[in-house]
C-alpha cells in the first residue's frame, strides 16, 4: 500500500493536472476516484485509513449531483468530535 504525504501529493497533482482531460478508468460513479488514485500512484481500497496522511482524497465528476461523504459514522475513525468540527468548521 502507498501513502502519499502532501508534498508528494502536490507535485504529482500538478503532472496530473497539466495532462488536461484524461478518460476516467471507469465507468460510473466510483471512476473518477478510481482514476484520480491510480494517477497519484494509489492502491484502490476501502479500509478506513486516509490517502494523505490524515486525509483521505475525494474527487467527484463536474457538474455532479452525487453527494460526497465528508464524515464518516465509523467511530474508530474519528479524530475530532463531530460536535467540535461542525462548530470549529461549520456546515
Amino acid at each position: 500500500m502507498i501513502f502519499l504525504n502532501i508534498k508528494e501529493f502536490k507535485k504529482q497533482f500538478i503532472v496530473l493536472r497539466n495532462k488536461g482531460y484524461v478518460e476516467s478508468l471507469r465507468k460510473g460513479p466510483t471512476g473518477v476516484g478510481k482514476t484520480l488514485e491510480s494517477y497519484m500512484g494509489l492502491k484502490e481500497n476501502n479500509l478506513d485509513l486516509p490517502d494523505l496522511g490524515n486525509i483521505e482524497l475525494k474527487a467527484h465528476r463536474d457538474n455532479s449531483m452525487n453527494l460526497i461523504t465528508l464524515f464518516t459514522f465509523n467511530r474508530g475513525a474519528w479524530l475530532l468530535n463531530p460536535l467540535d468540527a461542525v462548530r470549529r468548521y461549520g456546515t
